[in-house]
């Protein structure tokens, strides 16, 4: 597995986007919770941005990445 990159050149949307790629697309909300270290409050709304975009499906609380 990759190192995870950290740091203030990575927002938490893309963040995400990159720990979702990194495990094949998709993960349980709690894991990915737990991969990017943000609480439910904070990762929740970038969650249901990402998915009114279009990028992410969220169906029974797994995370998947929508191709584009």
């Amino acid at each position: 597995m990759t190192r995870e990159r950290e740091g203030p050149s990575q927002s938490p949307r893309d963040r995400i986007l990159w720990i979702l790629t990194e495990h094949g697309g998709q993960m349980e909300r709690d894991r990915l919770r737990a991969a990017t270290g943000m609480r439910y409050a904070l990762l929740d709304p970038i969650l249901e941005e990402l998915a009114k975009e279009g990028r992410i499906k969220i169906e029974k609380g797994m995370i998947t990445l929508t191709s584009r």
